[in-house]
C-alpha cells in the first residue's frame, strides 16, 4: 500500500469518536404506514447469462417461485444484534441469516407487510411474496417482493485522496452493497433509483449515488450539487468503466476471453472443448480454463426432437434420462456444499442452485476461485497432478472442478446409452453453454 492510500490520522480519530444516529421516535411505525400499499408488478425480464467471480453460470432474471402468504398476519418486531451467524424468521414474510457484527430492527405488520432496517453488517434475505418488504440502510433503501438478496453496510476507509477530491464526507459514512441471487429488487437512495435482476450487484453511497457495474446512476439535480473534484472523479470512474465495457462487448462477440486473451475458435481438426496440448499449455500462463455444460441449471426433459443437436424421435427418451441423471447429481453435490458452508437447511431445501453456488462463493476467500483456476490450469497442461484426496479440498475447488467436468460427465452419461461416438457427435463443438474462465492470483504483496 502506497502512503498515499494510508488513513489520514485526523480522520481516523475522528471516526473513532462518530456514531451514527439513531432513528427518531416512532420511525418505523411511520415508515409502515406509508408502505402498506402493495407494489406493483414489474415487468417481465429474461434469462441472462453472467461471469461471476471467474466461473459462468446460467442464472434465470425470472420472479423466483414462492408460496403465497396467507390473507392475515400477526404483527411481530425484533431488534437483532448478531454476534455470531444468526438466521431471524421475520415474521411469516421470509428468513434473514445475519453474519457477525450486523443490527438488524424489524417489523412485520398484520397484513404482512414488512421494514427492516439494517444499520450495519452482512445479511442475507429469503422473502415470500406479498406486500412491501423494504430494508432501510444508512445509504438507502431496498425494496422487493419475492426474492433472495444479499445487503452489506460498509464502512469507507478514510485516506488522503477522498480528501483531496473533496469527499471527506463520505469518508466518515457508509457505502451499501446489494447483490441479487433470484428476482428483482429496487435500489434507491434519495437522487437514484434503479432496478436489479438476478445476478446483478449495486452500490449506494449515503450522497445519493447508485453504482451499477461500475456505472453512476444518478439524477440532474445531483450532477448539479457535484464539485469540480467530484466531477471529475465521477468522470474518471466512467471512462475507466467504459474501456471494461467495451472490453466485455469484444469478450461477448467472440474476439477475446475473459482474462483478455484472444477467444479461439476451434483448432483445425479439433472440438471446442478439447484444445491441443500446446493450447493448454499456453494458457497456463493466464490460468485459463475452457469448459461447456448443457446448461443443466434450466434443463427439463424435451418432448420435441432437437433438431440442432440432430437427436432424433428415438433418442429422445435417452438424451432426457442423462441430462437429468447428471443435473440430480449435480444439484445433490451443490446442496451438501451448500450445507457444509452455511449449515442452513432450509436454503438448503427452497434457494435453487445457482443462489446456492452464490452463497458458497460468497463464503470463500476472495482469491480462492483464481487459486483453483491455476490449478486446474495447470493439471490440464499436464505440469501438475490433481489432488489425491479431494475431501481435504474447500469446498469451493469441489464446486470448481465439479462443474468444469459437466460437460464430460454428460457425454458419457449419454453414451451409456447411445453409444459413444454417437454421444460425441451430439455433444459437437460443446454443449449449449460454453463458458472461457481465466484470472490468476495476485502475486504476494500486490494486493
Amino acid at each position: 500500500m502506497q502512503d498515499d492510500d494510508a488513513p489520514d490520522p485526523e480522520i481516523a480519530r475522528a471516526l473513532d469518536a462518530w456514531a451514527p444516529l439513531a432513528p427518531p421516535a416512532g420511525f418505523a411505525d411511520r415508515v409502515v404506514a406509508a408502505r402498506s400499499a402493495v407494489a406493483p408488478e414489474l415487468p417481465r425480464p429474461r434469462w441472462r447469462v453472467r461471469l461471476i467471480g471467474g466461473i459462468a453460470l446460467a442464472g434465470a432474471a425470472a420472479g423466483v417461485a414462492v408460496l403465497a402468504l396467507p390473507p392475515r398476519h400477526r404483527a411481530a418486531s425484533d431488534t437483532v444484534i448478531a454476534a455470531r451467524r444468526t438466521t431471524i424468521e421475520l415474521g411469516g414474510r421470509g428468513t434473514a441469516v445475519a453474519e457477525p457484527d450486523t443490527e438488524v430492527v424489524w417489523r412485520v405488520a398484520d397484513d404482512g407487510a414488512a421494514d427492516i432496517t439494517q444499520r450495519t453488517g452482512n445479511v442475507f434475505y429469503r422473502v415470500e411474496r406479498g406486500g412491501p418488504f423494504v430494508v432501510h440502510t444508512p445509504a438507502g433503501d431496498v425494496r422487493v417482493t419475492g426474492t433472495c438478496f444479499r445487503v452489506e453496510v460498509q464502512a469507507m476507509t478514510p485516506n488522503k485522496k477522498l480528501v483531496i477530491a473533496g469527499l471527506a464526507g463520505a469518508a466518515i459514512a457508509s457505502t451499501v452493497l446489494v447483490t441479487v441471487y433470484e428476482g428483482r429488487v429496487i435500489a434507491e437512495t434519495g437522487a437514484a433509483r434503479t432496478e436489479l435482476a438476478a445476478g446483478s450487484q449495486a452500490t449506494l453511497h449515503d450522497r445519493g449515488q447508485v453504482i451499477v457495474d461500475g456505472a453512476v446512476v444518478g439524477s440532474a439535480a445531483d450532477v448539479a450539487r457535484a464539485t469540480r473534484e467530484q466531477l471529475v472523479v465521477r468522470a474518471q470512474a466512467q471512462q475507466a468503466e467504459l474501456v471494461r465495457l467495451r472490453a466485455r462487448v469484444a469478450q461477448l462477440e467472440g474476439s477475446v476471453g475473459p482474462d483478455g486473451q484472444p477467444k479461439d475458435v476451434p483448432e483445425p481438426g479439433r472440438v471446442w472443448h478439447d484444445p491441443s496440448p500446446e493450447k493448454l499449455a499456453e494458457w497456463v500462463a493466464t490460468c485459463h480454463v475452457r469448459t461447456d455444460e448443457p446448461a443443466l441449471d434450466r434443463f427439463t426433459p424435451s418432448t420435441k426432437p432437437d433438431v440442432e443437436r440432430g437427436i432424433t424421435a428415438g433418442e429422445l427418451g435417452d438424451y432426457n434420462a442423462a441430462m437429468t441423471e447428471i443435473q440430480k447429481r449435480w444439484k445433490e453435490l451443490t446442496r451438501s456444499l451448500y450445507l457444509e458452508v452455511t449449515g442452513d437447511t432450509v436454503g438448503a431445501d427452497t434457494l435453487s442452485n445457482v443462489a446456492m453456488r452464490r452463497e458458497i462463493e460468497e463464503k470463500s476467500p476472495r482469491s480462492e476461485m483464481n487459486v483453483v483456476l491455476q490449478r486446474i490450469s495447470q493439471e490440464r497442461a499436464g505440469l501438475a497432478a490433481p489432488p489425491a484426496d479431494l475431501s481435504k479440498t474447500s469446498a469451493l475447488e469441489r464446486l470448481i472442478r465439479a462443474y468444469v467436468q459437466l460437460g464430460d460427465q454428460s457425454e458419457a452419461a449419454l453414451a451409456k446409452r447411445l453409444g459413444a461416438q454417437r454421444a460425441h457427435e451430439i455433444r459437437g463443438q460443446g454443449w449449449g453453454a460454453r463458458y472461457e474462465m481465466g484470472g490468476c492470483p495476485e502475486p504476494a504483496g500486490e494486493h
